[in-house]
């Protein structure tokens, strides 16, 4: 989905300038898109993880709050209070690529309904790919990325150029068989790689 991508990049460009308005914005509205998609688990993460990026009440005029709030309790009452409770203390404490890779217990009849629909048939299943092809520099580079830092942050650490970081991510996507770093986290957590 192509606001997925908007909002992810957003993301990502906010914190490299560190706006941490910004990046709750970008939280937000990836948490509005989880719940379209009935990931209501994924959205109190997001919500959450907004809220400790930043005090977003303090910059909204009274019907962006009045709206932000009957979206979050439409969301506690939908979710359970329990649930929506525990949701929203694991966001807290959670990076956005964490919060993209964990699985989204909630399937609803709609969601299952929507995937089964649409199978690609082109394409081989997401993170088929292998591990052992990856080279341990990219093996670095990947467990970087699924602990939430960013290209540059990455770049530094390693003491590489942005470019080269660029370069192993998309040598990574390819060997593993992903399209997103949320795609890739996911992958190297599901592989115990980090």
């Amino acid at each position: 989905m192509q606001a997925i991508t908007c909002y992810t990049e957003g993301y990502s460009l906010s914190r490299e300038l560190g706006n941490e308005l910004l990046v709750a914005w970008n939280l937000v509205g990836l948490a509005r898109v989880a719940i379209t998609q009935h990931q209501l688990k994924r959205a109190a993460h997001l919500f959450a993880a907004a809220e400790v990026s930043y005090d977003l009440n303090k910059q909204m005029s009274p019907d962006d709050r009045a709206d932000h709030e009957r979206t979050v309790d439409n969301l506690r009452s939908r979710l359970g209070e329990k649930a929506f409770t525990a949701a929203w203390a694991e966001g807290q404490k959670m990076t956005l690529e964490q919060i993209l890779a964990a699985s989204d217990e909630l399937e609803t009849p709609e969601r299952v309904m929507l995937e089964s629909s649409s199978p690609n048939i082109d394409q081989p299943p997401p993170g088929q790919g292998d591990a052992d092809d990856l080279t341990p520099r990219e093996l670095e580079v990947l467990r970087l990325v699924a602990q939430g830092l960013t290209d540059a942050q990455i770049a530094e650490q390693l003491v590489i150029s942005n470019r080269t970081v660029n370069a192993h991510l998309t040598s990574i996507y390819r060997k593993i068989n992903v399209s997103s770093r949320s795609a890739a986290t996911r992958y190297a957590i599901d592989r115990k790689l980090v």
